[in-house]
């Protein structure tokens, strides 16, 4: 019986039972060595979901306004991102979900700076009126966009709650078709 005074909702039971009963069956088909192996890494999955998570609010880029943004810095904190992630992945089981995860973000991030090369992003400086600021403009949403969407499920998916400005910039549900986001 759950002593536990906030109590778990029936799915989240049944999601843990779930995930349990795999693990098992995992540990009976691949072997002892194998299974110590499985257990750190389903031991540790909710802390690496944690630390994910804790890299990306802690990133202004990916929710500051874009008048406030200098595309330099932007990229630094991205190239810094993508590093912090890389080394996460070393705590992960290799193809698991939340190396899956890593390999998500970091590929979003790869985009962006696929679609945002041709700038000369040490001068580039909010101005509307400047198609090169439009293009990056338009680029940081569409990765703001991604990342919200992704840390969004992998927050809902280890019931880890969202905190600061970024969490007021995650999607919301208007209706039920149409998902909108906020970026200020």
């Amino acid at each position: 019986m759950d002593k536990d005074a906030e109590g778990f909702s029936a799915e989240q039971l049944r999601r843990w039972k779930h995930d349990h009963e795999v693990m098992i069956a995992e540990v009976r088909q691949q072997g002892w060595s194998r299974s110590i192996e499985l257990l750190r890494s389903n031991q540790m999955a909710p802390v690496v979901a944690r630390e994910i998570i804790s890299l990306i609010e802690d990133r202004r880029a990916l929710w500051a306004c874009f008048n406030a943004e200098f595309p330099d810095r932007v990229r630094g904190s991205l190239d810094d991102l993508r590093y912090r992630l890389t080394s996460l992945r070393g705590k992960c089981a290799a193809g698991g979900p939340l190396d899956s995860v890593i390999a998500a973000l970091g590929k979003t991030i790869r985009h962006f700076f696929d679609t945002v090369e041709q700038y000369n992003l040490t001068t580039l400086r909010c101005d509307s009126r400047d198609p090169d600021w439009r293009a990056f403009e338009t680029a940081l949403k569409a990765l703001r966009k991604s990342v919200a969407y992704q840390i969004s499920a992998l927050a809902d998916s280890y019931a880890i709650p969202l905190q600061g400005e970024l969490a007021d910039c995650l999607p919301r549900y208007d209706s039920p078709s149409e998902p909108s986001i906020d970026h200020h």
